[in-house]
């Protein structure tokens, strides 16, 4: 659709430009820009086609899909490492959800950049882009412009000081405080709220070009007594800047979302469809850089890694993984518990654990040039392997370099793999021997460059020879040939700033390297895979959660539930066993009691259809029940809170949360924490339901979110089956 100027769009425009003046605080960057209140930039990435770019157009979901191409309007500064230039791993983790959401669709993200806050929303209104990614708070103003998604994110508005402040803040009593801010923001208007309790508070006007680095130095210089920053942002700077801290919570918890114009509901059904699954997968993430001591005072160790058959996955509904029972054994060792964080790429990985999301990374890395610059400690090496060419069966095996000539290998660039073939390459010059590499997504499984490779699809590709000893148990068309390096270890990383956490791992690889629980797990995955690996089950392990898929998919239809999270309920109460029952009593694939059945009309809970339908069909009561003004992720983990300890401890729960200052309709961190204390006589005796064991539906959530995600991770094109 082409848009033409009129005098009522000037009217319009400069209705839109108030009431987008109420915009979260304005993260302009310093740096030339153009006059034009729009800026048409390529995503960086470079694996992706060029496409034509329709400047003005508002399309819908069919409209987008057809022209390739996602526009994602946002501030100048709200790109890639804008916003913390001298930590390259800082990046807008907001920003990175919509760029998975383009390229989950196959869809190029290309970034539309305004220079004043003030001009994201007419951006949007007259088809500059297609959807506002802006740290954007909802507000009933906009609300009446816009459409927007349910919230990506929950922020409160925090009064940020210098470190060296000693004097306690409270809001009725801020006094002659000195707070910048710039003039179109939420910021502003929260400001002028606290001069009607603080009427000698002074309010200085930042200039719309301050960075948030810059309105920080403000405080610590003194020039300033304080800032505003939202909290879902300042958790980043806090990792960084160690001369600021926030003094005082100044709004609620607001939810933060992004906009798309009202004439599109089938993008906005995308997007909402698309973080709801995302939001399912994510718990809230403390974050905490403590060393061991750290750790064990918070009982729990952090494992960061990714999802592949030989660090982290399931198989036969269980989980496992070289990686992952190494890390789980020190963890019992310190007595911890052990939570896994699943990246989706190096970067990702590198990020969380500088930000102090988990305390470790185990995926399978060795020590190079690149990755000492980061500011990690390298474990003790705990595994020796070699990088192999990996080609197929049916061509002339690879035995020398001087047969790469023409060849060309697809590997990931973050992976030590590019290092290798560059150096390689480099040598080969000299010979007039030239071979080509090219990048694949990030995302991308070494496993899975393997299986494109056996497709055909890629030349070659290089692996380490644990992975092609698991590869060979799937795959009788795989050959690795020719070594390209010598053996080098596989170490753990930690951050530079845990030295007895090092010490420990240290202490635990000396300990257990070739030893006997060592042995017996390296030799399940990598020696003895096939047994592991049998090919029976290989067509059901990777098309397949169960035999029972088909009828999960057909019952969780009928009740509006994403039938992979029924799939993690099954595979937690019956492990997929229909004639299962319980010491309580409890039958089915969905452990019901025979009361709750007769309740939903349902008779025999032996029969798989029977014993699915009556738990799926108790739970869509249970959600029936559930406030309609919670997000779907919340309502789903209510509705499993309350599956497995009941609808009126779920009440007590949330009442319990609102007592404790907690927000009653989120769970992770909020009415998980009120179930706890629940089990505590202070708090349960004033409860109406009294007594419950809390740590039962915490954990019971915790395990089903587990098998979901590796789930999702497998299937993640079916949300809507």
């Amino acid at each position: 659709m082409n848009f033409k100027p009129s005098g009522i769009f000037f009217i319009i425009f400069s209705l839109l430009l108030i009431l987008s003046a109420g915009c979260s605080d304005d993260k302009s960057s310093s740096g030339k820009q153009s006059k034009d209140s729009t800026h048409f930039n390529q995503s960086p990435d470079k694996t992706t086609q060029a496409v034509q770019i329709k400047k003005q157009s508002d399309d819908d979901w069919p409209g987008i899909i057809k022209s390739g191409v996602l526009r994602i309007i946002t501030p100048y500064s709200f790109k890639f490492n804008q916003q913390t230039a001298d930590k390259p791993l800082s990046y807008n983790s907001e920003l990175k959800f919509i760029v998975d959401f383009a390229r989950f669709h196959k869809l190029k993200p290309v970034f539309i950049t305004v220079k004043e806050f003030s001009n994201l929303i007419p951006s949007l209104i007259n088809g500059y882009g297609d959807v506002i990614v802006a740290n954007l708070t909802v507000t009933e103003a906009r609300q009446k412009l816009l459409h927007f998604t349910n919230p990506v994110s929950y922020s409160i508005e925090n009064l940020i000081v210098s470190q060296k402040m000693t004097k306690k803040l409270k809001r009725k009593n801020l006094g002659r405080l000195k707070i910048g801010v710039r003039k179109k923001t939420t910021f502003w208007n929260t400001v002028q709220q606290l001069k009607k309790d603080n009427p000698k508070l002074q309010l200085i006007e930042l200039n719309n070009t301050t960075s948030e680095n810059e309105k920080f130095d403000k405080v610590v210089s003194g020039e300033l007594d304080a800032v505003i920053e939202d909290s879902n942002r300042l958790d980043m700077f806090l990792t960084i800047r160690k001369d600021i801290k926030s003094a005082l919570n100044l709004t609620r918890e607001q939810p933060i979302a992004w906009a798309v114009r009202k004439n599109n509901p089938q993008l906005l059904s995308q997007l909402n469809e698309y973080i709801k699954t995302q939001r399912l997968n994510r718990t809230i993430q403390n974050i905490r850089t403590g060393d061991l001591n750290i750790i064990k005072k918070n009982r729990q160790l952090r494992l960061i890694t990714r999802n592949n058959a030989s660090t982290y996955f399931i198989w036969k509904n269980q989980i496992m993984g070289f990686e992952y029972e190494l890390i789980k054994k020190f963890a019992k060792q310190q007595k911890v518990s052990l939570k896994v964080l699943v990246a989706s790429d190096f970067q990702e990985m590198m990020q969380w654990l500088e930000q102090g999301y988990g305390d470790i990374i185990s995926a399978g890395l060795i020590k190079t040039p690149n990755r000492e610059k980061f500011p990690v400690k390298f474990s003790d090496p705990y595994m020796f392997v070699q990088e192999v060419i990996v080609q197929r069966m049916d061509e002339p095996a690879i035995s020398s370099l001087e047969q790469l000539k023409g060849r060309v290998f697809y590997v990931r660039q973050s992976s030590s793999y590019w290092n290798t073939l560059n150096r390689i390459q480099n040598e080969l010059k000299a010979k007039d021997i030239t071979f080509t590499i090219k990048t694949v997504p990030e995302m991308m499984e070494t496993e899975e460059i393997i299986k494109e490779v056996i497709n055909g699809k890629y030349d070659l590709t290089v692996a380490d020879s644990h992975i092609v000893a698991i590869e060979k148990s799937w795959h009788t068309k795989l050959n690795a040939t020719l070594p390209l390096t010598g053996e080098h270890g596989h170490r753990w990383l930690v951050r530079k700033q845990n030295p007895e956490l090092l010490k420990a791992l240290n202490k635990f690889i000396k300990k257990e390297y070739k030893g006997l629980f060592y042995n017996i797990t390296y030799n399940k995955f990598f020696k003895n895979s096939r047994k592991l690996f049998d090919a029976k089950q290989r067509d059901l392990n990777e098309n397949k959660i169960s035999q029972y898929d088909d009828l999960i998919k057909k019952v969780a239809r009928e009740y509006g539930f994403d039938w992979r999270l029924i799939a993690a309920q099954v595979n937690k109460e019956s492990q997929f066993n229909p004639k299962a029952k319980s010491w309580a009593g409890a039958r089915g694939l969905l452990q019901v009691m025979p009361r709750t059945a007769k309740e939903v009309g349902i008779k025999d809970m032996h029969k798989p259809e029977d014993g699915l339908r009556a738990g799926v069909k108790y739970m869509a009561w249970i959600r029936k029940q559930l406030p309609d003004n919670l997000t779907p992720d919340v309502k789903v983990w209510f509705t499993l809170a309350a599956y497995n300890a009941g609808l009126s401890h779920l009440k007590d729960a949330r009442i319990l949360a609102r007592q404790q200052g907690l927000n009653p309709d989120r769970w992770f961190g909020h009415v998980e924490k009120a179930f706890l204390l629940l089990s505590k006589p202070k708090y349960h005796k004033k409860a109406r339901f009294g007594y419950v064991r809390g740590i039962e539906p915490v954990t019971y959530i915790k395990r089903i979110q587990v098998l979901y995600q590796l789930y999702s991770k497998k299937f993640p094109n079916e949300e809507h089956s």
